[in-house]
């Protein structure tokens, strides 16, 4: 899986005030993996967690350890395999996604759906609004096993 770690829009970074946002909306407990680490920004605020990263030889592919959350802002090009491996690994998946990267494909809604379903999406507006090389609507997903309720939505607004 990682031999084209580097392709287009696989590394883009998350900002901090996000992942502080996301880290409050979602309140990940229990044992928590952070599977594409990167520049850390999550496991700077939440140094207990476990991770993972390519670029320093922990290949999230290769974790076999069940964790209560995974939360992440994942490779796009990679997303359906990467979320289908965060599935086998955790009963809640949170990841901060261009969300026509999730609905545009009817085989990724109905896996989700599968596996529970999207309990909360917290919107933050254009990828341009988080520095990211997109201007689609970004979002954090949160898929929750067995889930089902509905679907509720949020807004990020700077205060």
């Amino acid at each position: 899986m990682s031999e084209d770690n580097n392709k287009k829009g696989d590394r883009v970074y998350t900002p901090q005030w996000a992942a502080s946002d996301m880290i409050a909306t979602f309140n990940p407990v229990g044992k928590v993996l952070e599977p594409f680490k990167g520049g850390g920004v999550f496991t700077d605020l939440k140094p207990n967690w476990d991770w993972c990263e390519i670029d320093e030889g922990k290949d999230f592919f290769d974790w076999k350890t069940p964790v209560d959350w995974i939360i992440s802002n994942p490779p796009y090009s990679k997303l359906r395999p990467v979320w289908r491996h965060a599935a086998t690994l955790a009963d809640n998946i949170v990841f901060l996604i261009p969300l026509r990267n999730h609905f545009s494909g009817y085989g990724f809604v109905k896996e989700g759906r599968e596996y529970g379903g999207i309990a909360h999406i917290r919107l933050y507006g254009t990828g341009g609004k988080l520095n990211f090389p997109m201007g689609n609507a970004v979002g954090a997903v949160h898929w929750k096993k067995d889930w089902k309720g509905p679907t509720t939505w949020s807004d990020y607004n700077e205060e």
